[in-house]
């Protein structure tokens, strides 16, 4: 008999598009198993990201009792807005608590970005100014030369989920810039996967979004394939050098 190969996931509370992107990208024989942060909306956002960040290890930890052989923390904002090598502090943190190899949706973007050939890239956001500040930064810190990088100044879960994949696609063509290798599209709240392939088809450059790159690094680590139709990144197969 062929075992599950399992993936934990850890999400903010509100987020509704995690889980429905992981689901759509995980062939048979893969599950996937969620556990979710509580936020406090009513607090600072910088504050709520940071409590997503303590809460990490303690469900890491639950979601190891599920045999997970990987566990994402499904956050693209939290994972990179105390800036670079925040990641990697969140991983760690979770291997620890877990003893289950972790990774973070800001490290899996980088992997994603460098995998698809990607120096020059532009990035389209429905994040608030300072947090697109700071995802640039992030970004340039990683090596990524950021042609252009928008967001459309949403703060709240719901205001974010609530648009379409076609005014995600929207967004993203307008956040395009012809020098760029490929456009991330960032957030993992944010309908993007239904519209990788047909904006890849159009704009002629690889579309890495986080949910697809987060998906890709944990199937990567485990050497399992995903769904085709979900863009370059995933055609080029998930399975470990």
């Amino acid at each position: 008999m062929t075992r599950t190969r399992r993936i934990g996931c850890i999400v903010p509370a509100p987020n509704v598009r995690a889980e429905e992107d992981f689901i759509a990208l995980a062939p048979p024989g893969v599950a996937v198993h969620f556990n979710r942060m509580d936020v406090d909306l009513a607090t600072p956002l910088a504050d709520v990201l940071d409590a997503m960040i303590a809460a990490a290890p303690r469900l890491a930890r639950s979601l190891a009792g599920a045999e997970v052989e990987v566990i994402a923390f499904a956050c693209t904002s939290a994972s990179f807005h105390r800036g670079a090598g925040s990641d990697r502090a969140i991983q760690d943190a979770m291997e620890q608590a877990s003893g289950v190899p972790a990774v973070a949706t800001s490290t899996a973007v980088i992997e994603a970005l460098r995998a698809v050939g990607a120096a020059r890239i532009a990035v389209a956001t429905p994040y608030v100014d300072w947090v697109v500040a700071a995802e640039r930064a992030f970004l340039a810190a990683a090596g990524f030369d950021v042609r252009h990088i928008a967001g459309l100044g949403l703060a709240m879960p719901r205001d974010i989920h609530a648009i379409g994949p076609d005014e995600v696609a929207r967004w993203t063509r307008e956040c395009d810039r012809p020098d760029a290798d490929a456009l991330f599209v960032s957030c993992t709240d944010y309908a993007a996967v239904p519209s990788i392939a047909r904006l890849e088809r159009e704009l002629g450059k690889p579309v890495v979004t986080s949910n697809q790159a987060t998906y890709w690094a944990c199937a990567r680590r485990l050497g399992v394939a995903s769904r085709p139709g979900y863009g370059r990144l995933l055609a080029k197969g998930a399975r470990a050098a």
